[in-house]
C-alpha cells in the first residue's frame, strides 16, 4: 500500500464501518450523568491521541484522531492503521502504543532510508542530520549491526538549514552511484555537512523524501530521533542504552536513599569490637 492510499483506506473503512454499525437508543442526559458518578474505576491508561476531529456523516457521528489513526464510532474504539478494536487497558500497550509497519504495508526503502547493518530484525529510525541526539543513536547502533538492520529516514525537523542538508543528502542517496551513498553515510555518522552545496539539486527524485515527510506527520513526530522497534514499540529521543531498549529490558529499580533517621541510628550504634 502506498502512502497516498492511506487516506482513501481510512475513508473506505469508516464508511463501511458506519454502514454496518447499529444505532443504539440514546439514554437521557440525567442517566448518563448518574452513571458516570457511580462508576468504579479499575484502571486508566493514556491514549496516544493528540487531538480529535468530529466528523458527521448523515446521522452518524465519528470522532477521529488528528493523525487519522484512531476512530470512535458505533460504541467501538478502532485502530484504523491495524484494523483492530481496542477493548481493554492492555490493548493500549499492545496495539495503540505500537506501530505495526507490516500491517500498514509501509516499507522503509520507499521513504529513501539509508540501510545500516544486516541483522534479521529491522529498526526504523527517523533522524534530522543536525540533531545531536540522533548522533548518539547512530553511534550506539554501530555495535548492533549484526543483530539488527537499521533503516535511517531523514526528515528536516530543525529548520531551513536542516531542510537543505536533507534534500542534498536524499538526492545523493537516491542516485545510482554507490560511492555517493557511502559518502552520505559517512557524512551522517560524522555529522559533517560543511562542504554541501546550497543550491537545490538540478536532477533529483524527491518522491521518497516527500513520503518520509508525510509519514513523519502521520506518526505525529514531535521530535527526533524517533525509533520503531521490531515489535512495534516506539521511542521519542535517544534511548539511554539502545541495546537494552531494543531487547525490551526493564530498567533497573533505583536504589533507596539512606534516610537521615537511619544515619543517626547508625551513628549512635555501639561500635563492634573485633
Amino acid at each position: 500500500m502506498t502512502l497516498r492510499r492511506i487516506p482513501l483506506l481510512l475513508v473506505t473503512l469508516l464508511s463501511a464501518s458506519m454502514a454496518l454499525a447499529a444505532n443504539p437508543p440514546k439514554p437521557p442526559v440525567s442517566d448518563i450523568a448518574a452513571g458516570l458518578l457511580s462508576i468504579k474505576i479499575d484502571g486508566m491508561q493514556d491514549l496516544p491521541i493528540s487531538g480529535l476531529k468530529m466528523v458527521k456523516s448523515g446521522e452518524q457521528t465519528v470522532f477521529i484522531s488528528s493523525n487519522g489513526r484512531f476512530a470512535f464510532y458505533g460504541g467501538k474504539l478502532m485502530d484504523i492503521w491495524t484494523q483492530q478494536e481496542i477493548k481493554e487497558l492492555a490493548d493500549i500497550d499492545r496495539i495503540a502504543n505500537r506501530i505495526d509497519l507490516s500491517r500498514m504495508k509501509l516499507k522503509a526503502d520507499d521513504l529513501g532510508a539509508l540501510t545500516v547493518g544486516h541483522g534479521k530484525a529491522q529498526v526504523l529510525v527517523f533522524i534530522d542530520p543536525r540533531c545531536p541526539y540522533c548522533g548518539k543513536v547512530m553511534k550506539d547502533l554501530q555495535a548492533l549491526q549484526d543483530q539488527y538492520t537499521f533503516k535511517l529516514v531523514m526528515v528536516p525537523i530543525l529548520g531551513p538549514e536542516s531542510q537543505n542538508i536533507v534534500v542534498q543528502l536524499a538526492c545523493q542517496l537516491g542516485s545510482s552511484d554507490n560511492k555517493a551513498k557511502v559518502t552520505v553515510r559517512e557524512r551522517l555518522f560524522k555529522q559533517d555537512f560543511a562542504s554541501l552545496p546550497t543550491d537545490p539539486p538540478v536532477q533529483c527524485n524527491k518522491e521518497p523524501l516527500q513520503k518520509a515527510v508525510v509519514t513523519a506527520k502521520l506518526f505525529d513526530l514531535k521530535g527526533v530521533p524517533f525509533l520503531i522497534a521490531p515489535d512495534g514499540r516506539t521511542h521519542s529521543g535517544a534511548p539511554e542504552v539502545l541495546a537494552d531498549w531494543l531487547a525490551d529490558k526493564p530498567k533497573p529499580s533505583p536504589s533507596l536513599p539512606t534516610t537521615p533517621a537511619t544515619n543517626a541510628q547508625n551513628a549512635n550504634a555501639p561500635e563492634k569490637q573485633p
